[in-house]
């Protein structure tokens, strides 16, 4: 994502937010409690299953929507923890993009419970956790972030920046991590170019450059267009190839989380009044699925 006033040459991206280790195999019990299409497998040849990381002897939970997924027709709760009135009229307004693709509803209130929390201050940073992966959080504690944006900030970058983390928030990952990707980066250029923005080379590696097993990724091809991808200037690539500022949804966007969260046919005569109509509740976790013992499962 870039800042609307520097036009790419400082561009402020969008920062990988991970999980720490200790907290991986609550937040995996979260997901599969959430929607039992999380659970791992149990499957010998689990490593050919989508959504497994055939490099660990692990199912994989930390990568895309395979283990990270909500529950479709979920009302997820949104709740501004601080910040502006006029940002926050902002965020409702482009949040709402996925909903008309998406079988998920985003209501936003004050909810102590809400499971996207989100604050404002001003650190030249935004970033969301993966779906699911907000579960584990404090409940006092952000899950999403937007260090940027201000009542001046023009329309186009308040569509780029909200729709994008609101993207992360319902599992989706960045583009440019796709294992198809072909671009030729300059690595060098890029390392310098984020090392002004205080990024480590390691922070780099993994945001920037970091690429997907396509074991683990739900993807059918790679799409430049897509509103998850990391702006790319001709001057960090070696043949000159850029990605330009994806500043709403691309038709496979839609196409895929229409697919991933798909909206029910529902019969007219079977329709009551507006509003009166429930999302199911979100899944329980089933004492046949084992808990820790199932998600720790090791193939070998």
């Amino acid at each position: 994502m870039c800042n609307d006033s520097d036009k790419g040459r400082d561009a402020h991206i969008c920062f990988d937010m991970q999980l720490a280790q200790q907290d991986q195999l609550r937040a995996a019990e979260n997901a599969i409690a959430e929607n039992p299409e999380n659970a791992p497998t149990g499957d010998i040849d689990v490593v050919r299953k989508l959504g497994v990381d055939s490099t660990s002897s692990f199912e994989a939970f930390g990568a895309v929507l395979t283990g990270k997924k909500w529950q479709p027709g979920r009302t997820l709760r949104v709740r501004h923890l601080d910040g502006d009135e006029r940002i926050h009229a902002k965020v409702v307004q482009y949040a709402k993009r996925w909903e008309e693709f998406a079988n998920l509803t985003f209501e936003f209130g004050d909810d102590s419970a809400a499971e996207i929390r989100i604050s404002y201050h001003h650190d030249n940073r935004s970033w969301s956790y993966l779906g699911t992966d907000a579960l584990t959080i404090d409940p006092d504690k952000e899950t999403m972030h937007y260090g940027w944006l201000k009542p001046t900030t023009s329309e186009e970058e308040f569509r780029r920046v909200i729709v994008h983390e609101f993207g992360h928030a319902i599992g989706m990952i960045h583009e440019q991590s796709h294992p198809e990707i072909s671009i030729k980066w300059d690595k060098p250029a890029v390392y310098r170019r984020y090392e002004k923005q205080g990024w480590s080379k390691a922070q780099v590696d993994s945001n920037v450059f970091f690429k997907y097993s396509k074991l683990v990724t739900q993807f059918s091809e790679y799409d430049r267009s897509s509103i998850m991808h990391y702006p790319i200037p001709p001057e960090l690539t070696t043949d000159g190839v850029a990605v330009g500022w994806n500043t709403d949804l691309s038709p496979m966007d839609k196409a895929f989380i229409a697919k991933i969260y798909p909206k029910l046919p529902v019969a007219l005569d079977a329709m009551g009044p507006p509003g009166t109509v429930d999302a199911p509740p979100p899944a329980q976790l089933s004492p046949a699925m084992g808990g820790l013992m199932r998600v720790r499962r090791t193939w070998g």
